[in-house]
């Protein structure tokens, strides 16, 4: 189970903690934000590479910067989704 943990809120920043997960799922949120238009800044950081949970930042032009990161998740469910679809969808491959 992955819980999260807000760090810090301003009016167009966000600093959430992701508990219960590396930084895989914070890096592909990441990268969802960082094609929105109205996200001025997104990243992540580990204080340790071993114990430290991920810190996911986000500074948005306009709007709430969760709304931003609700959006990207369900973007993020949808290539899943998808991904999985065509996992089931692929040929397998022929015996030699």
């Amino acid at each position: 189970m992955m819980d999260i943990e807000i760090v810090k809120s301003e009016k167009n920043y966000v600093e959430i903690q992701v508990l219960g997960d590396d930084y895989g799922v914070a890096a592909a949120i990441k990268e969802l934000l960082l094609d929105d238009k109205d996200v001025e800044f997104a990243a992540y950081r580990v204080d340790h590479p071993q114990i430290g949970k991920p810190i996911l930042m986000v500074r948005t032009k306009e709007g709430n910067p969760i709304s931003s990161i609700k959006y990207a998740i369900k973007k993020l469910r949808k290539q899943a989704t998808d991904f999985k679809d065509a996992i089931k969808e692929a040929k397998k491959p022929k015996k030699s």
